[in-house]
């Protein structure tokens, strides 16, 4: 990454503008054109999923799921996969649903259904895929 993009990004990410800490948080996330930091990508996604940016809310879901950079937290994930989910991201939809149909509960099952069938109907083959299979 070139170093005055990745200064004036860090500024502007430092002052909080969520779309900076979108970017950089996805950049140390990834590791691309910048070394792979999780503990740095955490920070600056945390601070654009609260500002409501949903691949970062979907990201820190990632991040909680697979105790990458923070330790695992199933609540967590739940929180920002849910939040991620609510501002239309497809895979979001599909992990919420997912984690539904894991309950017990009918009810828990049922709405996890209904997510899966909006991620599919948001265009996401692997929910689509996964409806055929229940």
């Amino acid at each position: 990454m070139d170093e005055e993009l990745l200064a004036k990004a860090t500024e502007l990410a430092e002052d909080g503008h969520p779309q900076a800490c979108a970017y950089l948080g996805s950049q140390y996330y990834y590791g691309w054109e910048i070394e792979q930091d999780y503990a740095k990508a955490l920070k600056y996604l945390t601070v654009a999923a609260e500002a409501g940016d949903g691949m970062s809310q979907f990201l820190l879901g990632f991040m909680y799921g697979s105790g990458r950079g923070v330790e695992k937290d199933l609540d967590a994930t739940y929180k920002w996969f849910l939040a991620a989910a609510e501002n239309g991201i497809p895979e979001a939809m599909f992990n919420v649903g997912c984690m539904l149909m894991k309950n017990d509960n009918e009810e828990d099952r049922a709405r996890g259904k209904e997510w899966i069938i909006k991620s599919a109907n948001a265009g996401y083959d692997t929910a689509a895929d996964t409806l055929r299979d229940l």
